[in-house]
């Protein structure tokens, strides 16, 4: 046996390069924070593994690609949860990749000599943001299509170039077979093998610098004890047993989720629903509300500006300070940047949930009598969905645009809500509100019926959408608006 051993070890080069990666010595104040490398490192043999279990099942096409994940989850043994797994574990990843990448950003650990370790995490960052966006397009639901037609526009903003980068993307004008299989074969073979060879180069230049140590922070006056020798811990089996107990933990949770959890499924690409808002996953979420704010010729701010120059700011932050002081207090620009950066993007991700929420489904109008006008106004406020911007009296729609309650009381006229409506950047050029085409009874009565919307001198009632709607097509101006579901008693 021992002779066996040694064959084994001689042939796998064990004594000379094996063992001394097992047992390097590490500093042994590292914290718990330490683990979050390897721990982004086992999650993502989770996702490899179940990842091509998935796609022995999956079918990359238009018409069996929504088919297949239902076969996946209804016909294969145990292929919920496994599908499960898979959905959990990528926003497992995504969250561990980020808090990884804070905590060496707040460390101070991107300074001399682990410029190019930072660099290359920076990368692993991206390629796994990349495997979210590319994923979420497979199971080829309403969700899937919708989320990347929106952000397959994103580089249509870049000058001269955007058209031809979106073409590559989509493989043509628009999404289509040759777009699905083209992130399959992006979120199977391309980014996995880019993110693995990233991963050993990372951990190459690890091993080389070794793991930062404690900052100390000549603010604080903080001094490395002199002549006292640091302690030291073994990768195996300290260190190691670490990044196992975290582990099991995070793997116990994405399995519990896996089976106690709804994993989402939308209806198939092709489905009509008119109500349907896109939206993205939820580490996309943010990128996705701060398109919200931009419109027209500034929509490039939202799209390209802020997000790339995030980007290449995380690149530059080994080489935008010369001094190698790594603790906060010594660092305060940094450290008020990325405190700013994490609770922007906390926001705006809730923002984001929030518009997210089923909205025109009810409208809020005084419990009167309408008129002929603002009954007609009532049926065009349905019809052109103005509630996908605009709540009347913080309810039905969202906030996009001002609510319109109480316009009167503002001293608005109907000529001047007429104008605004027909082209807003006319009275205001700050407005991202798009013209709309509308007959004259349209207008005056869109303008009518808002300017009905009075609540401090009528009760407020609610009216279903669909009532509305029943009642348009047997003839826009005999909306009966007698039955209430809801009365609502106004202060």
């Amino acid at each position: 046996m021992s002779g066996f051993k040694g064959f084994l070890s001689h042939r796998l080069g064990w004594d000379l390069y094996l063992k001394p990666f097992l047992y390097k010595k590490l500093p042994s104040d590292l914290g718990w924070s330490a683990t979050l490398g390897s721990l982004c490192a086992l999650v993502f043999v989770v996702e490899v593994v179940t990842g091509m279990l998935l796609a022995m099942y999956y079918n990359p096409s238009p018409d069996l690609a929504y088919e297949s994940i239902q076969f996946i989850m209804n016909d294969v043994s145990m292929g919920n949860i496994l599908r499960g797994i898979h959905h959990w574990g990528a926003s497992a990843m995504v969250i561990l990749v980020f808090t990884h990448l804070m905590t060496v950003f707040f460390s101070g650990s991107y300074k001399t000599p682990r410029e190019l370790t930072w660099t290359i995490g920076v990368f692993l960052f991206l390629f796994t943001l990349g495997l979210g966006f590319t994923g979420y397009l497979l199971p080829w639901d309403q969700k899937a299509y919708w989320a990347t037609v929106v952000s397959s526009n994103i580089p249509r903003d870049i000058p001269l170039i955007g058209d031809y980068i979106t073409r590559i993307m989509l493989g043509g004008d628009r999404i289509s077979g040759l777009t699905l299989t083209r992130f399959y074969s992006l979120h199977m073979l391309v980014l996995p093998s880019l993110l693995a060879i990233f991963v050993l180069i990372h951990i190459y230049l690890i091993r080389i610098h070794g793991l930062a140590e404690h900052p100390v922070s000549a603010v604080a006056a903080e001094k490395p004890q002199q002549g006292e020798p640091a302690g030291e811990i073994a990768f195996y089996p300290e260190h190691l047993f670490k990044c196992t107990i975290l582990f099991t933990i995070v793997f116990g949770v994405i399995l519990a989720l896996a089976f106690f959890a709804h994993v989402p499924l939308e209806d198939k690409v092709g489905t009509i629903d008119d109500a349907y808002l896109p939206r993205p996953d939820w580490y996309y979420m943010w990128l996705f509300q701060i398109l919200t704010f931009f419109s027209g010729s500034s929509e490039v701010i939202g799209s390209l500006v802020i997000p790339l120059g995030g980007v290449c700011l995380l690149f530059l932050m080994p080489w935008l300070s010369k001094n190698n002081l790594r603790g906060l207090a010594d660092r305060p620009l940094a450290t008020a940047m990325g405190t700013v950066s994490i609770i922007g993007i906390v926001y705006l991700t809730l923002m984001g949930f929030a518009g997210a929420r089923p909205y025109g489904q009810i409208v809020p109008v005084p419990d009167r009598t309408l008129t002929p006008s603002e009954t007609v106004g009532l049926a065009v406020f349905v019809a052109r969905d103005c509630a996908y911007c605009h709540n009347i009296h913080g309810k039905g729609g969202r906030t996009v645009g001002p609510d319109l309650t109480n316009m009167p009381a503002k001293k608005r006229t109907d000529r001047e809500l007429i104008a605004f409506i027909r082209d807003p950047q006319s009275v205001s050029r700050w407005s991202i509100m798009p013209k709309y085409d509308l007959t004259h009874s349209q207008a005056q009565g869109i303008a009518d019926f808002i300017l009905a919307l009075d609540f401090s001198t009528w009760d407020m009632k609610i009216i279903h959408r669909d009532q509305i709607l029943s009642n348009q097509s047997a003839g826009p101006d005999t909306v009966s608006l007698n039955h209430s579901r809801r009365h609502a008693k106004m202060e």
